[in-house]
Order: C-alpha cells, then sequence, then structure tokens
C-alpha cells in the first residue's frame, strides 16, 4: 500500500466531493471523508491499481453517507455556499448548477457526481453504487430532465 500521507493528499478531495455530493453538508461530509481514511489506515487493503483505490473509497464513502442518512433522524438538505465547481465555470453558473443539483435526489446527485465529474462509466457507477446498470442510467436521465426543465431549458 502506498503510503498513507500521499493517498490522503490525493484521494481526500474526490472523497469529501462524493459525501458532500450525496449529503450536501459540509460538516458530515468532513466526518464522512475522516471516517473513510481511518478504514483505510486500519484495514490495510493491497489494491491491484489506481482504479481499484478510486472505486474502494468512493463505495466506501457512499456507504458510510447511506448509513449517515438512516442514522439521521432530521433528513433536512442546506445549500452550502462553501462548495466550489470547477474554476472555469463563472460564479453564477456554478450557483444555478448547486441550485439544481440540491433538487436531485442523493442517489441522483450521487450518480451524476461519478459519472460526469469522476469520469466513471455507467457500469462502473452502478458497481460503486451498488445498483444494477439501468438504475444508475435511470438517475441520470431523471437527473438530466429535472436540470434541463428546471433552467429551462425544455
Amino acid at each position: 500500500m502506498q503510503d498513507f500521507e500521499t493517498m490522503y493528499n490525493r484521494y481526500s478531495k474526490m472523497v469529501y466531493t462524493a459525501a458532500y455530493q450525496y449529503l450536501m453538508n459540509t460538516a458530515a461530509a468532513e466526518d464522512i471523508t475522516q471516517d473513510v481514511f481511518v478504514k483505510l489506515l486500519t484495514r490495510r487493503i493491497a489494491f491491484n491499481d489506481e482504479a481499484h483505490e478510486r472505486a474502494w473509497l468512493l463505495r466506501v464513502t457512499i456507504n458510510l453517507c447511506k448509513n449517515y442518512k438512516k442514522a439521521k433522524a432530521n433528513n433536512n438538505i442546506v445549500f452550502d455556499e462553501t462548495y466550489s465547481a470547477s474554476s472555469s465555470e463563472s460564479v453564477d453558473e456554478r450557483l444555478d448548477i448547486e441550485r439544481e443539483m440540491l433538487k436531485l435526489t442523493p442517489s441522483q446527485r450521487c450518480a451524476v457526481y461519478l459519472y460526469y465529474f469522476e469520469g466513471y462509466s455507467v457500469k462502473e457507477t452502478a458497481r460503486i453504487m451498488g445498483l444494477p446498470d439501468g438504475t444508475v442510467k435511470s438517475h441520470l436521465s431523471r437527473a438530466r430532465k429535472t436540470i434541463r426543465i428546471n433552467l429551462g431549458e425544455e
């Protein structure tokens, strides 16, 4: 296994972003990120390659987010302006995207994040989320439709 600090530096932002997209809560995403890396440190997993590392970290992240949502009695989502998207987007475009992402279900947000921002295929996204391929395709389709409708593009 690579040096823990190297792995943390390489993947912590990805893990945080995935947790944030699922939970839309900065503090919870930070806690989940910490928990993911504690699991990594204590389990001493031997990874085949970098893709295996990323997939394992994202799978653990999603599982911890699901557990968090189940345990939390009040599932209110709060808009958090500290999240930042790509620097090539204008502030207004980022805010529009963030507002539209808030309107998606956690599963839709997670699928969109993994597919569009992390570059995973539908099949890989399905494996990471523990869902059938068709369900991920439905999440992506519904998410695109919701965003298009809300932005007045349809």
